[in-house]
């Protein structure tokens, strides 16, 4: 039994996981053969043409030139994908299934990640994950609240005005009754709302206005608050906090969560891994092909490229 457990956290060891990656990585490599001549090139050209080739997609697509971080983000995914698709091919997987680079790159993410699915958490790591996240697995939070509408297109310019008028009628008669909506105007949805989540008022009024009224505080009108409708002063009565769920009846979540997470982060590590055994060149993106924004992109130091890297 005492080995078995020894077994278990070596297992779940991540130098031990990077260890196994490497493992299979070379198993491949001795089934498969020797990796092509051109797979082992060390160096990642990102050439002004290719550049040029995603802005005109780019354009293509959403009418318009990139901003800088868009086109940053199509350069990383390109480099990402030719990094796969080399190591995808350096191991053999492309021998046996004529499938496009894309799809040999998957492979290798998929195969990369399934392999972190190896590892199963400790107990008090798992619990550690849920404290973190406690928001994935809690409740909405409850609100219950009234409102006076002001319409503008009844009042027109005067909306505002009316509705900082009122707000001080309101306020000094307090708690709200049946009269207090007869000030406002007319409103096609209800008045008075009970124990709503967020979500509920986001859908009847929007995301604008749902955000800011679960912000206010209770026992006090506040306003004005807009929505698509028009201008609201809104009371809050009570604003109720869902308490945690107890952590064993979504403890098949929480797993299932920290699995993703940990397989993001170990497909990453992966990546970033591979990254620094390669060079990888990008050549100088004119100003004119994107939208604002710094001229330095995100994936890390470029040089120029030299007029004997473009021929």
């Amino acid at each position: 039994m005492r080995v078995t457990n020894r077994i278990l956290r070596l297992a779940k060891a991540p130098l031990l996981q990077f260890l196994l990656l490497g493992a299979l990585i070379y198993g491949a490599y001795w089934l498969y053969g020797p990796p092509d001549e051109a797979a082992g090139e060390r160096k990642i050209l990102v050439e002004s043409s290719r550049i040029e080739s995603f802005v005109n997609q780019w354009k293509a697509r959403w009418n318009r030139l990139p901003t800088q971080q868009e086109l940053d983000g199509l350069i990383s995914a390109y480099v990402r994908e030719e990094i796969l698709y080399r190591q995808a091919v350096a191991i053999g997987l492309n021998k046996d299934d004529p499938v496009t680079r894309r799809r040999m790159g998957q492979k290798l993410e998929f195969l990369t990640k399934n392999i972190a699915l190896v590892v199963e958490p400790e107990e008090a790591q798992l619990a550690a994950y849920y404290a973190d996240n406690l928001d994935k697995y809690r409740d909405p939070d409850l609100i219950t609240f009234a409102h006076a509408f002001l319409d503008p297109d009844v009042r027109d310019k005067t909306t505002l005005a009316d509705a900082e008028v009122l707000l001080r009628q309101l306020r000094a008669a307090g708690i709200p009754s049946p009269s207090t909506f007869a000030a406002g105007d007319r409103f096609m949805l209800e008045n008075h709302y009970a124990a709503i989540s967020e979500l509920g008022i986001r859908r009847l009024f929007g995301g604008g206005f749902s955000k800011a009224v679960m912000k206010l505080e209770p026992g006090t009108w506040h306003g004005p608050v807009l929505s698509g409708f028009g201008v609201h002063l809104v009371y809050v009565y009570e604003h109720v906090t869902a308490p945690a769920p107890d952590f064993a009846k979504v403890r098949h979540l929480v797993l299932k969560n920290w699995q993703f997470d940990h397989q993001e982060k170990f497909y990453q590590d992966f990546i970033d891994n591979l990254k620094n055994s390669y060079e990888i060149v990008i050549a100088q993106i004119p100003k004119d092909r994107v939208l604002g924004g710094n001229m330095e992109t995100k994936l890390g130091p470029r040089r120029n490229q030299t007029a004997a890297e473009s021929q």
